[in-house]
């Protein structure tokens, strides 16, 4: 089975001789790659500084965390308390209790959820947390030790302070070009920047594609078809089948996607993703396999306008215009 791409779709949708003819003539609209690129860049960029926001993040939790706990057992350090090491040791024992509970669970199938691995993690730590406090405040005051770890403290607290920085950078920079491409918020899985980005298929139905953008919103994946020319006055029908394309490739691919978005330049449409529409674009590409097999191929439309926007208009024995 020959694959047909969602680029095709797009044009026999909007007329079968055009797209017929724009096999033929091979041409490229360099304006329009172009304009394609530098916005694929400016996605990348922003996917970018998103991941480094998000690695920040959690360095800047863990070291403050780590300088908070370095600070308490320096703190430790300095006193002697029976009381207060009977106390942690009490603490510790309650969480390995905990985390051998989760093992036990876990072991047994009751518990399947990933989520429970880093929970048992994190009682093992607490655990082992709580046992270094109960020894330190049963041995004699240190107060040598004590403040070589209220310095090591700082230090950490330096590091966290400086991924903070950061941090505030690469938000700015994300927002400053989140504005600009007023685009949803969520987690960029992809970016066509028609160089490294993968083909995405459909073995079943044989098309494939290349999104302009895939962005995780929750648990669901939405493609997003961003076009850079003229703004018409609502999403064109051309349009809405390059998108439903996508939206295929996305279900077979990763998960049906509730909808789709066609955007142009500040306006967005939210298209659904439904039965009627899939058959519709499934419908389209039965008629360009036979369109191939046969050879014969005509203008489907009577509209002169349409044929004053096309860019094979001068080549075409059918125009209108």
């Amino acid at each position: 089975m020959d694959f047909i791409s969602a680029g095709d779709i797009e044009k026999y949708s909007y007329c079968p001789l055009s797209w017929w003819l724009s096999r033929i003539e091979k041409d490229t609209n360099e304006e329009g790659v172009k304009k394609h690129r530098e916005l694929g860049e400016k996605i990348d960029k922003l996917r970018g500084e998103r991941r480094k926001i998000k690695t920040r993040e959690s360095l800047v939790l863990y070291y403050s965390l780590a300088a908070t706990l370095i600070s308490l057992l320096g703190i430790s350090l300095f006193y002697s308390s029976l009381f207060l090491g009977k106390f942690f040791i009490s603490i510790s024992i309650l969480w390995i209790i905990i985390a051998l509970y989760l093992l036990w669970k876990y072991e047994k199938g009751t518990f399947v959820e990933r989520k429970t691995e880093k929970v048992m993690l994190l009682a093992s730590s607490f655990s082992t947390i709580f046992s270094i406090f109960s020894v330190t405040f049963i041995l004699p005051p240190n107060y040598l030790l004590g403040y070589l770890f209220e310095i090591a403290s700082l230090l950490w607290l330096i590091f966290a302070t400086y991924f903070l920085y950061l941090t505030l950078k690469s938000e700015i920079t994300y927002n400053e070009i989140n504005k600009e491409l007023k685009l949803p918020d969520g987690e960029i899985i992809y970016v066509d920047d028609l160089e490294k980005a993968p083909i995405v298929k459909s073995e079943k139905y044989g098309i494939w594609g290349r999104p302009d953008l895939l962005i995780k919103i929750g648990e669901d994946y939405i493609p997003i078809e961003i076009k850079t020319g003229r703004i018409p006055r609502g999403p064109l029908f051309s349009h809405i089948m390059q998108l439903t394309a996508y939206m295929l490739l996305v279900e077979e691919n990763y998960a049906a996607p509730p909808y789709g978005i066609l955007k142009y330049g500040n306006i967005i449409y939210r298209i659904d993703y439904n039965e009627d529409l899939k058959n519709l674009l499934l419908k389209k590409v039965d008629e360009m396999r036979k369109a191939l097999k046969t050879g014969e191929v005509h203008r489907n439309h009577n509209r002169r306008g349409k044929c004053l926007h096309c860019a094979r208009r001068e080549n075409c024995p059918e125009r209108l215009a």
